[in-house]
């Protein structure tokens, strides 16, 4: 019988709830810690050597922590909107700036003193405002974590103002700290005394441990603002860590540099951190369900596209949920899917494909109980239903999915143009059925649903074959005028690029030839980088109008002799290369049919190719062949090998695209554009183009043509 879905909601650290396994952890957490604090709080006033250096080196660690946190917790304010988590954000931002005014404020850091005209009174005021503060913070996070609808990132303002928001709270934050360290620094004459020298005094434990009371407070209210998140839990962890810190720093302590003041600053340290490691935590787990929903997205867009692949081959009805069933029960992550096609009529199902333990099957003939569809009125108003295999009927349908471990399953209907055709159904050993299931099903059986209707409708249109025909060559048409358009505009693209370009490279010229004494070596390099750059945009602009104008120009084919075509390449690439090392072994190539002129530009290119990539050898080899398969008489297999540097195989897609390069413009020249066009010119002659090489030991570019 139906049952209510489930849904799922998307959880981040400030509204998962806090589980068993994170509060014994917390609690162990702050057990230890308590623990040390009792170790040390006997010997809090003793006092040990003085080290400048560890101010510095924890006040920065502790300025980067929070600023992270800060950095991190804005970032999930911009989804959640929720003012808690802005507020939070802003109180680590808070402390992360403030401890950076207290360092520089220090005595003895960076003078006796300390930096900003800070006095005696300075520094001890600033920590207070810096302990202060941050329970603060944290008791308005506490009231604000339950309120209203922002507190649950179920709405909010656009993600424009949240932008705006954070820029604003940054800019308060800034100001606040200003604040308070000009009224620490300037007004320090006016402050009550708290220090006498490095001890504290009387009056300063008083007021220094108000700081102390506030973070109480903090962590009460933490504690009473029920139910908790993990984010809650952690930061009672911090308040707890807040708590030794004060109490180890300045309630038991007798000033700076005794154990109770290093031993309080490591517990600082450690609150900074706790919320910084959780939220680091949870930033990877995000990461890993992002990936695993990226695989599961592929897996959907394949069945998506085999969808679109069998309407497009029109498939019949069966062959389409066919193709899809095993890959879709695959992507639900269940042990059996099947898709049911109904015949209203009759009341029973017409045949389906099935994809399970047992069985794949596809084909017309196989009849099943509407019963086992559930309401079928409900699917056809489009909801899914949730049927309890224990609930059927006794009949062997019911027999077989008991004995396939099925204790519930899923029917998603399948509705086209208003008409239910049939239904998805899937199942396991038990439910309920996750939201992002039921989902990705619902999304497939639209699809399916469509396809099917589809293959139905293109059973009916055969008769009109003749103006789907029609419709085809007028698009072709369009698309011959598109191309004659396309290559005017890159003509006229081209032309319109290469005026300046000529500026360019002559005012470069006119420099290098009138000012090259008065430039040192640099500036006469940037001037030769110039006009190299130059240069070779415009042979990417030739290169490229050569691209356009193969596509332009029809074939003018008749029998071929290759050895002459190769001949005359390698005499030219001898004359423009000037370089008499490499040695041609040319076999006996025999004719083929293909335009010469194109023909002998293919071979060009990789000819020029080799000679490119063998410059580094001492003793450079360029082989051209020919090779006849036996079960492809009619196709002669011509290659053009190599022993020079080679690439690696993982790359071998990439290299016939256009300004697809495998190699840097300083180690090799070359514009990206050859085997393209090589490419280009082999596939109008119907012919195929392919690579094989080791990197470092050479490479052999293939291709295809009809033999003569």
């Amino acid at each position: 019988m139906p049952t209510e879905l489930t849904d799922e909601r998307r959880v981040f650290l400030s509204t998962l709830p806090a589980g068993p396994r994170q509060r014994r952890l917390a609690l162990a957490v702050v057990l230890v810690s308590v623990a040390i604090f009792l170790a040390a709080a006997p010997f809090a006033k003793t006092p040990l050597a003085q080290v400048p250096a560890f101010i510095p080196t924890y006040e920065s660690a502790l300025a980067i922590c929070d600023l992270i946190t800060a950095v991190l917790l804005f970032g999930q304010f911009t989804f959640l909107r929720s003012r808690a988590l802005f507020v939070l954000a802003s109180g680590y931002l808070f402390t992360a700036c403030i401890t950076v005014a207290h360092a520089l404020t220090f005595p003895g850091l960076f003078s006796p003193t300390g930096l900003l005209g800070a006095g005696p009174q300075t520094t001890a005021w600033m920590y207070t405002f810096w302990h202060g503060g941050f329970p603060l913070v944290v008791i308005g996070y506490a009231l604000l974590k339950h309120e209203g609808p922002e507190a649950t990132g179920t709405s909010g303002p656009p993600r424009g103002n949240s932008r705006a928001a954070i820029l604003a709270g940054i800019a308060a934050v800034l100001a606040i700290v200003c604040g308070f360290t000009l009224f620490a620094t300037a007004g320090h004459e006016f402050l009550p005394a708290i220090m006498q020298g490095s001890h504290i005094s009387a009056l300063g434990h008083n007021v220094l441990s108000s700081a102390w009371v506030v973070s109480l407070v903090s962590l009460i209210v933490l504690w009473w603002r029920r139910p908790h998140t993990v984010l809650d839990l952690w930061l009672m962890v911090v308040m707890c860590a807040w708590l030794f810190d004060i109490a180890l720093s300045v309630v038991l302590a007798a000033g700076r540099y005794d154990l109770g003041f290093y031993a309080g600053r490591i517990y600082g340290l450690m609150a900074a951190s706790f919320v910084l490691i959780v939220l680091l935590l949870e930033n990877s787990a995000l990461y890993a369900k992002l990936a695993e929903a990226h695989e599961k997205h592929a897996k959907r867009l394949m069945i998506l596209h085999e969808i679109d692949r069998a309407i497009v081959a029109q498939e019949s009805s069966q062959a389409i949920a066919g193709a899809v069933i095993q890959p879709l029960r695959e992507l639900l992550g269940v042990s059996r899917a099947i898709v049911n096609m109904f015949d209203l009529a009759t009341g029973e199902v017409e045949w389906l494909a099935a994809a399970g333990r047992h069985r794949t099957h596809v084909g017309p003939g196989v009849r099943y109980s509407m019963e086992l569809m559930g309401d079928v009125e409900s699917l056809k108003r489009g909801s899914p239903q949730i049927i309890n295999t224990h609930a059927l009927s006794p009949g062997p349908d019911k027999d077989a999915l008991l004995a396939s471990g099925v204790e519930q399953y899923m029917a998603v209907p399948m509705i086209a143009g208003g008409e239910l055709l049939g239904a998805i159904s899937f199942g396991g050993e038990s439910g309920p059925f996750p939201a992002a299931q039921v989902e990705i099903a619902t999304e497939v059986a639209t699809q399916l649903a469509i396809a099917i209707a589809q293959a139905r409708l293109y059973a009916r249109v055969k008769l009109h074959a003749e103006e789907l025909e029609q419709r085809v060559r007028e698009r072709t048409s369009e698309l011959v005028g598109v191309n004659k358009d396309l290559y005017a505009f890159s003509y006229s693209v081209a032309h319109d690029l290469r005026a300046p370009l000529r500026a360019v490279d002559g005012y470069a010229a006119m420099l290098e030839e009138t000012y090259a004494v008065r430039l040192d070596a640099e500036g006469n390099r940037l001037l030769g980088e110039v006009r190299a750059s130059t240069q070779r945009m415009g042979r990417l602009i030739d290169a490229l109008l050569e691209l356009a104008r193969l596509g332009r120009e029809p074939l003018r084919t008749q029998r071929v002799e290759l050895n002459d075509l190769v001949n005359q390449a390698v005499d030219e690439l001898r004359a423009s290369c000037g370089r008499s090392s490499i040695d041609f072994v040319v076999g006996k190539l025999g004719t083929a049919v293909a335009d010469p002129a194109l023909l002998k530009q293919v071979l060009a290119n990789l000819l020029g190719n080799a000679v490119k990539f063998t410059r580094n050898k001492n003793h450079a080899v360029v082989e051209v062949g020919c090779r006849t398969e036996a079960e492809k008489k009619d196709e002669n297999i011509y290659y053009v090998k190599d022993n020079g540097a080679g690439f690696d195989m993982r790359y071998a897609d990439k290299l016939f695209g256009v300004f697809q390069r495998l190699h840097r413009a300083d180690e090799y020249e070359g514009t990206g554009i050859g085997l393209s066009i090589v490419r280009h010119i082999v596939n109008r002659h119907g012919g195929r183009v392919w690579a094989d090489s080791k990197l470092g030991e050479g490479a052999t570019f293939y291709f295809t043509l009809q033999s003569a």
